[in-house]
C-alpha cells in the first residue's frame, strides 16, 4: 500500500491535528481507570472498525465519500484512524464505564454520544475531512449506534475476560 502526502495543507490537516490534540489532551488527563492491556484491545478495535466501515462504504463499488484531499490513503489518514478516533473511543468508554450505565441510561448515552459524533463529522466535513460523493450526514448516528454498542460489547467482554484471568 501506497501512503501518499496530503495535496495542499489546508484547513482539514489543520482540522485534524487540532482534534488530536484536543482528543488526545482530554484522554491523558482523565484519571487511570483501564489497564494497559485494555486500552491496546480499545485502541486496536477501534483502528479495526474505522478501517472496515471505511473500507466498505468509502471505496469503491460504493465510494460514497472520500477522507481527507482525494479517495488515496494520505498520511493524514493515519492521523484520523489512529490517533483522533482511538482517544475519542477512550472518553467514551471511560465516561461508560465510570457512570455504570445500565439499561435506558445506557441507550440514552449512546444515543447521545452517536448525536456528538455526527456533530464533530459535521465539524469535519465543513473543514473537508470528508467529502460527500452519495452519503448523507443523516445515515452516521444509525452506523455511530451500531459502532458504540460494538464498543460496549467490546469493554464488557475485555473486562469479564481480564478479571477472570486475575
Amino acid at each position: 500500500m501506497i501512503l501518499y502526502p496530503p495535496e495542499r495543507f489546508d484547513i482539514n490537516e489543520w482540522f485534524s491535528l487540532l482534534s488530536l490534540v484536543v482528543l488526545l489532551t482530554v484522554a491523558i488527563l482523565l484519571p487511570k481507570r483501564f489497564s494497559l492491556l485494555s486500552i491496546v484491545v480499545y485502541t486496536v478495535f477501534t483502528v479495526f472498525i474505522s478501517q472496515t466501515v471505511d473500507s466498505l462504504i468509502a471505496v469503491k463499488p460504493f465510494d460514497l465519500y472520500d477522507v481527507n484531499d482525494s479517495s488515496k490513503y494520505e498520511v493524514m489518514d493515519i492521523v484520523i484512524y489512529y490517533f483522533n478516533y482511538p482517544p475519542f473511543t477512550y472518553i467514551f468508554l471511560w465516561l461508560y464505564d465510570k457512570w455504570k450505565l445500565r439499561g435506558i441510561y445506557r441507550n440514552l448515552y449512546v444515543i447521545g454520544f452517536s448525536f456528538l459524533s455526527v456533530f464533530f463529522e459535521w465539524l469535519a466535513q465543513l473543514c473537508h475531512v470528508f467529502t460527500y460523493k452519495g452519503w448523507k450526514l443523516w445515515y452516521s448516528p444509525f452506523v455511530y449506534i451500531v459502532i458504540f454498542i460494538l464498543y460496549i460489547f467490546v469493554f464488557h467482554l475485555t473486562e469479564h475476560l481480564l478479571k477472570s484471568k486475575k
